[in-house]
This record gives structure tokens, sequence and C-alpha cells, in this order.
């Protein structure tokens, strides 16, 4: 049987108080964003842009805290994704697993990537030239110290 609770995320940030490092919850603008750096501290709004935000949740009656960054805005969209998959979750929907890049890409991979599709689909002069270009991109294909025009 599916549990039926309320599924929350909430948003907090670990900052420097009188009485030390808390989680403090993070002001929302009318419109519901993040305030970048302010956060409630004794019910009264501080800035501090000092620590890193955090999402909290509950899974079986335990408190898990997840650290998501310095970035108020991808710590929101963090907290977004993560109740969309505790709500699926709560309603027996099969969630697909993030593969843990946190959705950033390096150059290399991406060019990796780019050249296995390209393979398939242009011609080896052409696959040639886009892998020499795209080496040089990625800083692979630097050119050795001494080589070059004479001045």
């Amino acid at each position: 049987m599916p549990n039926t609770q309320a599924r929350e995320v909430n948003l907090t940030k670990r900052v420097q108080t009188p009485r030390g490092m808390r989680y403090c919850a993070v002001v929302l603008s009318p419109n519901g964003r993040v305030k970048p750096d302010l956060v409630l501290v004794n019910g009264k709004p501080e800035k501090h842009p000092e620590g890193a935000y955090y999402l909290e949740w509950r899974e079986e009656g335990r408190r898990i805290r997840l650290s998501v960054g310095k970035d108020a805005q991808d710590a929101a969209a963090r907290r977004q994704r993560k109740e969309a998959e505790l709500h699926a979750l709560n309603n027996r929907v099969t969630v697909v697993p993030d593969n843990g890049d946190e959705g950033h890409k390096t150059v290399a991979n991406a060019v990796a990537q780019f050249l296995e599709e390209t393979e398939l689909t242009k011609k080896p002069k052409t696959l040639a030239a886009y892998t020499t270009a795209l080496n040089c991109f990625a800083g692979e294909g630097r050119r050795p110290q001494g080589r070059g025009p004479r001045t």
C-alpha cells in the first residue's frame, strides 16, 4: 500500500549564527522564488552569503538531508525535481534514476558522444575534420611548443 502522506521537500541553508552552524529556512519572494542568501534566523530574515543549501525530506520517518550547492536557483530547481520524484513514488509511478551527473556534461564527454553519432551519418573525411576541430576545441590537440610561424 502506498504512503499517502504529503511528500514535502524543504529547502534550508546551513549558516553561521551566534549559536553556531544552523540549518535555517530560506526566504521566498511573493512569487515563490528563493531570495538568494536570505534565511530566517529566529523568525527574522537575515543575509548570509556563506553556507550551502540543503534539501530536507522524510523517508520512513527518518529525516534525510542532501547538500545541493551554493546557488539559490539551482537549489530551488533541485527541490522541485525531488518533490516531483517523491510524488511519483507515492503514486506508484516508476522513476528513472538520475545518472548522477547532476545534469552537467563535460566537454570531453559531449565531444565523444557527438563524434560517435557523426561517425554513423557522415563520410570518413568529414569525421576526420570534425575530430580534429573538436579535439582542438576540447584542448586535446594543442600545438606543441616550438612549432609554428617564425617571427
